[in-house]
């Protein structure tokens, strides 16, 4: 034992050799007197939607119920982005659709941008359909959209409805030469759009190409003034 003295206090240190102290570790039979609490599990995030739908994709089930009934009242809705799928499954309804009957026809549009070449496919559909096909604009509608609202026998939107004219931009990789050829088909389509646009409104092409290069964005009362319109959607009287 040795012992040391600090002024009017001692203390004393025990050493004994070869000792060392025990590490003392948790039973695991025993219960922890004080466990921690666990985190909550995250919450899962929203799936993907379905293309065309405004779905999601966990919600097939009921996706294709509603899709189905409003089918039978020839009624159509198309949401989200204008892809292929997205047009050439519309494009499939309508022509069922317009096999059946020559009734009236619903689509209900709310696609804020798209794939131009998808557009002009279904606006083409409307174009053959010998059923009259009324589009609804729902929440915004801009870009190649405008073509499947332009290619309507009546054209409607929602009183908070948004109708955006922007250009499409087109994408392309290749040579010089495969990339000239791609812009000239980009600026023959966007041409079509125009003109579709143009016919719809009673405006001059050249008028519509620079609302579409200015982004130009008009309320639903605007786009009844505007020509793009026919009225804006009401309850019955």
């Amino acid at each position: 034992m040795t012992t040391r003295t600090d002024g009017a206090r001692a203390a004393v240190r025990l050493i004994t050799p070869g000792f060392t102290r025990p590490e003392l570790r948790p039973d695991p039979d025993r219960p922890d007197p004080h466990p921690q609490p666990r985190p909550p599990a995250p919450l899962p995030g929203p799936g993907p939607l379905r293309p065309g739908t405004g779905f999601r994709l966990e919600e097939s089930a009921v996706t294709l119920e509603l899709a189905d009934r409003l089918l039978q009242r020839r009624i159509l809705m198309l949401a989200g982005p204008l892809d292929q799928d997205a047009a050439t499954r519309a494009t499939a309804q309508l022509m069922l659709l317009d096999a059946d009957s020559r009734q009236p026809v619903e689509l209900h549009l709310s696609c804020p941008d798209g794939d131009l070449d998808a557009a002009l496919m279904l606006a083409d559909t409307l174009d053959l359909m010998r059923a009259p096909v009324t589009v609804t604009a729902r929440g915004t509608v801009g870009g190649p959209a405008l073509a499947v609202l332009a290619a309507a026998d009546r054209r409607l939107a929602h009183p908070h409805a948004m109708l955006v004219l922007r250009e499409p931009r087109g994408t392309a990789s290749g040579r010089a030469d495969e990339l000239a050829i791609a812009a000239e088909q980009h600026a023959r389509r966007v041409r079509d759009l125009c003109r579709r646009l143009a016919t719809a409104t009673g405006r001059d092409v050249e008028a519509v190409a620079a609302d579409l290069r200015q982004g130009r964005v008009l309320t639903a009362a605007e786009a009844v003034e505007y020509g793009l319109l026919h009225d804006v959607a009401a309850l019955p009287a």
